[in-house]
């Protein structure tokens, strides 16, 4: 279908660009959003996305999805937009408590509603570096595939893995910490 869109744009009907558009735009802002980290910047980023894809539609090659060919794009401006703008990050030693908890860290979390599981988890997402956040955001909340990620990133894909191994343990030792935190303040 969304080859069909692809020949449609090219063959001069620039309407058809608006399915792209309403597909993508979200998880493209949550993208660019995961590496600058500012509202403003995401939306201008996935703005300006947009108008490259369209204008460089007639080089995308179809042996990958429109999906990671267009998030690609985003990836790339976005960390440009970054290295204009560096933030401080929060290290987090992963080897500080190597028997992490994680059944603890579980049993919390089942306990909270829907919403406060959103809530938890963007608030370890903005807790962890800009790298870690976007391959998160990629694997779990777009379901992209480790060698989508990798053409996305520019990653090789053993370092993603690697790479979301070590996410995946940071962002429990943040969840922890603040599940924590919520545990204490009920009791």
């Amino acid at each position: 279908m969304e080859n069909q869109y692809i020949r449609e744009v090219l063959n001069g009907n620039p309407n058809r660009f608006s399915y792209f558009v309403s597909q993508y735009k979200d998880m493209a802002y949550s993208i660019a959003f995961r590496i600058v980290n500012n509202n403003e910047d995401a939306e201008e980023i996935v703005q300006d996305s947009f108008i490259r894809a369209y204008k460089s539609l007639n080089k995308f090659r179809q042996s990958s999805k429109f999906s990671t060919w267009f998030y690609r794009i985003v990836v790339n401006r976005a960390l440009s937009v970054r290295s204009q703008v560096k933030k401080s990050v929060i290290e987090i030693d992963i080897n500080a408590n190597p028997e992490i908890q994680f059944e603890e860290i579980d049993s919390v979390y089942r306990n909270l509603t829907q919403g406060e599981r959103v809530k938890y988890i963007n608030s370890a997402l903005k807790e962890l570096p800009e790298e870690d956040s976007l391959l998160l955001t990629l694997y779990y909340l777009n379901e992209n595939s480790i060698d989508e990620i990798s053409q996305i990133t520019g990653i090789k894909i053993e370092n993603v893995k690697m790479k979301l191994s070590r996410a995946r343990k940071k962002m429990y030792l943040i969840l922890e910490e603040n599940l924590k935190l919520e545990l204490k303040s009920i009791l």
